[in-house]
């Protein structure tokens, strides 16, 4: 596949193919192994790698307790994450301690579930299917191809064209590696014919080499291979989710079938002391029994023996077995012609499996469609109308059908109406309305035309378009935004630990309850009913298995990450993603929202109103100034370059000196040294350069050479359309609003005057380390506070914050530090946000209720506290079905509601 996602952190460089990440931060919610220790001179220093596992075999909720007690137990891995429900973990693996096979091996053993590891490569990947490897080896590796690897099957060693097809060699994989600048074409290990086809991983450099390129090249070098694509492959939590399914529900459907005979001849009226239906019964409950045994036994052995844990599967195990056992013990009695009172009940122990297994199917289900709902790679269009290179963007020209994946730089590709868009462009061709809601959450299609930009996965409308290829599949709108929120489902917010706590004690406490539940009903039948202590011990055998498997703690252990997860994908619908779903939970207490000015509350789209150049020779000054500026970001540079550009001497273009030694202080200016004069150039505020200027309310920016004032520009600013709405709605919700600037005194008055911000809550000329200090105080005042920026000079202060929010448009290095990126300029995504935040807060606390609920009602019916209204054994198996579908329904609910309805006419 081309489009693969970077890793969230830099590959080892211990391994020639990206298997992994390095020297990843810990992460909030994490748990780290304080036994571990790294002065083991003969390993050396610690390494770590960051591993994502995908998890095969997680039955329910409860799951995460035991993996996580697994994973601590491992000395290797810290900071390990867990995701119950898109069957994921995570960690930092020390590769001096051990490698990822020995892990893997481990946590099978110590788990009983399945784990295959998922590799993030860093570049494109290319996975062809080929008959011979060796063969496309010999084909060389054009210009841009840095890595050959073999797929995830095996390979026979060449050696068995000649030792035969019985030969003992070991399969050994495909790896051809060399240096991107070597070309060497190294082979370190390969294979030969296969009579299987096999697939290969073509490594390649994107801005060297398009994909294809790569595709034609060897379809062209070696012909008789018949080099195709590989399938497409569905993301690693979606695929171990469908065959999870898959799998519950033919062990459901198979259960049934055995189970349905037995219940008939239990309760239909027929002749019950006929003995062939015992018989029968017999050897399908037998069936059943084994199905049972295999699906769950083992896994709860290996968590009592490895982890100390007893997991819910031992309560159903042993309840199952009680009554399986009972009713053979009953069933001999009744060959030997003394039947006990309450005879066989195989149908209790048949129906109990068949109706957890129903429990098991849903639940799976309801994960797997709980990951696809906020699935953005599933907007991802597959194939793409390539307009030929070198035709016409005329509606007649020439156009082939392409997979997605073999998109290039330098492609266009026409869009034709009511389709998708395959990914981001330019507009070269046509005009058309676009529906951006998968970005914007916006349903309104917004007009496009020539020059205009598209992104990925929204849709056109009417028209038709011919779009040049700006992003590959694996660098647009859809992967970014994916990717993020991929990243964040594997935290959680804090308050999972308490869930995560009741869900560690429920089994425990639930196998001291079924004990009591047991005594009870023996001496209360015994001594008040004066009945047999046979027959005692039976009753009360019934209502201890109803009370074992009544009882769901998959409902607790689902509460919170359900929720999280419908919540960081509905609101990655509307453009606002979560980095930290910690925050989720934290948002909704915001008490303060302090505003950067320029480019969040502003558009950020400067004007110059006044350029004063000093001096006898002003296009020298404007040609320092424009070499100074030219690559600068800032909303203020960008302004000045294009005032300089616009205003040229006689008619005479602006040339950029070139300039070296450039060096930028956040909040204050830039420095640079001409190469030619060696004049040093400064420009930024003026009491940064010390320059004296009358106060206003205008943004200023002055530019000083070896020392004298070169240059001043006046430039001005206006508020964000519908920020005064925004704060009059952030104000009747009793939230404080301030705004912090590093621009003058008068424009942030001037902004602040417009907007209704008391000039109480203003703070104009901070630095960087100023705006952090603003917030800290807040925050010692017990204030829970939000930031909101854009710029590098931001940066600090979103890391303070209690919640810090990007806006778009803004630079890398603020995104990365903060907790929740807005994918739109629209400052009403705040408001969205805290909707949001506080809806799934509510969501999360209803489902603790139902959870709560549900095990006290159906856990005291079962054990026969209300006389008249019991859970008899074999409809038991009901609980996991109905505990955690309201859980479910809960979660999901989060997504029927339009939160951005009622902010739409703001801007």
């Amino acid at each position: 596949m081309p489009c693969q996602h970077p890793p969230r952190h830099k590959a080892g460089t211990d391994h020639l193919t990206a298997n992994g990440c390095t020297n990843s931060s810990t992460t909030q919610g994490s748990s780290v192994d304080s036994g571990h220790k790294d002065d083991d001179v003969e390993r050396g220093p610690a390494s770590y790698e960051r591993i994502i596992l995908s998890v095969g075999g997680l039955k329910c909720g409860c799951c995460e307790t035991g993996l996580s007690k697994a994973l601590r137990h491992v000395p290797a891995i810290r900071n390990h994450q867990v995701n119950v429900v898109l069957a994921r973990v995570e960690f930092d693996l020390d590769t001096s301690r051990g490698s990822i096979t020995e892990v893997i091996s481990r946590l099978r053993k110590t788990t009983g579930y399945t784990f295959e590891k998922y590799d993030q490569p860093e570049g494109q990947v290319l996975e062809l299917l080929v008959d011979d490897v060796l063969e496309i080896h010999q084909a060389g590796r054009p210009f841009g191809v840095t890595l050959l690897e073999s797929g995830d099957k095996q390979y026979w060693h060449p050696a068995m064209l000649w030792s035969g097809r019985n030969s003992a060699i070991p399969p050994t994989p495909l790896l051809v590696s060399s240096s991107p600048d070597q070309g060497d074409g190294t082979m370190e290990k390969f294979v030969g014919p296969s009579l299987y086809r096999r697939n290969i991983r073509i490594h390649y450099n994107a801005k060297q080499i398009g994909a294809r390129d790569v595709f034609e090249y060897y379809q062209q070098l070696a012909p008789s291979q018949n080099v195709q694509l590989a399938p497409a492959t569905a993301h690693p939590s979606l695929a171990i989710g469908a065959r999870q399914t898959k799998r519950a529900c033919i062990l459901f459907a198979v259960t049934t079938f055995f189970t349905i005979p037995v219940v008939v001849f239990a309760y239909a009226p027929v002749n019950h002391n006929n003995i062939v239906y015992a018989h029968v019964s017999l050897a399908l409950a037998s069936v059943v029994q084994i199905i049972a045994i295999n699906e769950f036994v083992p896994g709860a052995l290996q968590s009592l023996i490895h982890s100390g844990l007893f997991e819910m599967d031992f309560l159903v195990a042993v309840s199952t077995s009680i009554a399986y056992v009972y009713s053979v013990v009953a069933y001999v009695f009744q060959v030997k012609q003394k039947p006990l009172e309450t005879g066989c009940f195989f149908e209790t122990s048949t129906m109990l499996v068949a109706l957890i297994l129903l429990g098991r199917a849903v639940n799976e289900y309801a994960r797997l469609r709980a990951a696809k709902s906020v699935s953005v790679r599933s907007l991802q269009t597959q194939e793409a109308l390539l307009v030929v290179p070198g035709g016409s963007t005329a509606p007649g020209g020439d156009t082939r059908v392409i997979d997605a994946r073999l998109l290039q730089y330098g492609d266009r590709f026409k869009v034709l109406p009511h389709t998708r868009i395959v990914t981001d462009g330019e507009i070269v061709y046509g005009g058309s309305e676009v529906d951006e809601s998968m970005i914007t959450g916006e349903t309104v299609p917004v007009a496009k035309g020539l020059g205009n930009t598209v992104h990925a996965g929204t849709t056109n409308g009417r028209g038709q378009l011919v779009v040049a290829l700006t992003k590959l599949p694996h660098e647009n709108s859809i992967s970014r935004i994916a990717m993020m929120v991929e990243n964040a489902e594997l935290s959680k917010p804090k308050i999972q630990a308490l869930a995560d706590r009741i869900a560690g004690w429920f089994v425990p406490v639930m196998a001291a309850i079924g004990i009591l539940v047991f005594l009870a009903w023996m001496l209360f039948d015994r001594i008040q009913n004066q009945r047999t202590w046979r027959n005692a011990v039976i009753k009360a055998l019934t209502y201890t298995i109803a009370t074992l498997i009544v009882s769901c703690p998959c409902a607790i252990g689902l509460a919170v990450p359900m929720v999280v997860l419908i919540a960081t994908g509905t609101s990655a619908r509307f453009g606002i993603i979560f980095r930290e779903p910690q925050k989720l939970e934290v948002a909704r207490n915001t008490t303060d929202i302090v505003f950067d000015k320029t480019g969040t509350l502003t558009t950020g789209s400067l004007t110059v109103i006044e350029g004063k150049l000093m001096g006898a020779y002003p296009e020298n000054i404007k040609s320092m100034i424009l070499g100074l500026l030219e690559g600068d970001k800032h909303p203020v540079a960008l302004a000045v370059c294009r005032w300089i550009k616009s205003h040229p001497d006689d008619n005479t273009p602006i040339l950029p000196t070139k300039m070296v030694d450039i060096q930028s202080e956040p909040g204050s200016g830039v420095t640079g040294v001409c190469e030619a004069s060696r004049l040093k150039v400064r420009a930024g505020n003026p009491e940064w350069l010390g320059v004296k200027l009358l106060e206003s309310q205008h943004t200023h920016l002055c530019v000083t050479i070896d020392g004298f004032h070169g240059a001043t520009f006046r430039l001005q600013d206006r508020e964000r359309p519908g920020a005064n709405k925004v704060i009059e709605l952030l104000t009747s919700r009793s939230i404080n609003v301030h705004m912090i600037s590093g621009d003058s005194e008068g424009a942030v008055n001037e902004i602040a005057h417009t907007l209704n911000i008391p000039k109480v809550r203003t703070r104009w000329r901070l630095k960087p380390i100023d705006k952090q200090k603003y917030i800290h105080e807040l925050q010692k005042a017990g204030k829970v506070v939000m930031f909101c920026g854009d710029g590098t000079n931001d940066s600090v202060a979103l890391k303070q914050a209690d919640v810090g929010v990007h806006v778009n448009g803004g630079s890398d290095v603020a995104k990365g530090a903060s907790d929740v990126v807005l994918m739109t300029t629209r400052l009403h995504d705040v408001l969205i946000l805290l909707d949001i935040s506080i809806a799934a807060y509510r969501r999360i606390i209803l489902n603790f209720g139902w959870s709560a609920l549900y095990n006290l009602v159906a856990i005291l019916m079962a054990a026969g506290a209300f006389v008249r209204f019991r859970i008899e054994p074999q409809w038991a198996g009901l609980g996991e079905l109905v505990s955690v579908a309201p859980i479910v329904g809960i979660a999901f609910s989060l997504k029927w509601r339009d939160y951005g309805r009622k902010y739409r006419g703001l801007e």
